[in-house]
Parts: C-alpha cells; structure tokens; sequence
C-alpha cells in the first residue's frame, strides 16, 4: 500500500467520491431508458450503509486463474465497503482505482473465469 496515503484518507477518499457522484446524463447513443435518478440515489445508499473502517488485505487474484493465464503479482489495497462477499477496495497505486473484489476459501482477489 502507498506510504503517501493514510487509511483515514482513503476513508475521507471513498466518502468524497459517494458525496460527489453526479448521475450520468443520457448518451444520445444510449440503448433503452435512462435509469432513473432515485435509483441512483438508493445504490449510493446502500454504498453508504456498506461502508466500513477501511482495512488492508492482499489480493493476488483469488487463485481461480486459467493454467495458461500468469498469475498477478500480490498487492495490498485497502477493503473500505463490504456486502456479503462482495468488497469495495482502493488500489492506490498507479492510478488510485476503486475495484470489486471478492472472497473466496483462497483468499481476496479479482476472480477471473
């Protein structure tokens, strides 16, 4: 995990990003109905509700890799939601990216199938 960035910070970070959030207005080259406002406004309550002390844990990609696929190296992120078995976590580095993870006998990771 960045040294730069503080488990508060990231906790003020995914709060910021939920306070922030601006419903995407309808692309002309959308398919079907917007969906509408109030959705949005329930997702960003049920992220609010799953939000939690944030906490590091390593994800190397949960151990359901192809044979033929390398398998990522280990990297700590900080879980800062949890619902179920679906977690929120903050990769800070490169690019600072929110991702779904999941948990698995193996451990956190990325499944990929």
């Amino acid at each position: 995990m960045d040294e730069h960035i503080s488990l508060a910070d990231v906790s003020q970070l995914v709060v910021t990003e939920i306070e922030t959030f601006v419903v995407p207005a309808p692309r002309p080259d959308q398919l079907g109905e917007a969906l509408p406002a109030a959705w949005f406004a329930q997702q960003l309550d049920e992220m609010r509700a799953a939000l939690i002390e944030p906490y590091i844990v390593e994800i190397d990609g949960d151990g359901r890799f192809p044979g033929s696929i390398p398998k990522p190296v280990p990297r700590q992120v900080a879980i800062v939601a949890e619902d179920d078995e679906i977690f929120l976590a903050y990769d800070p580095d490169p690019d600072g990216d929110f991702a779904l993870i999941f948990k698995s006998a193996s451990g956190f990771g990325v499944p990929v199938r």
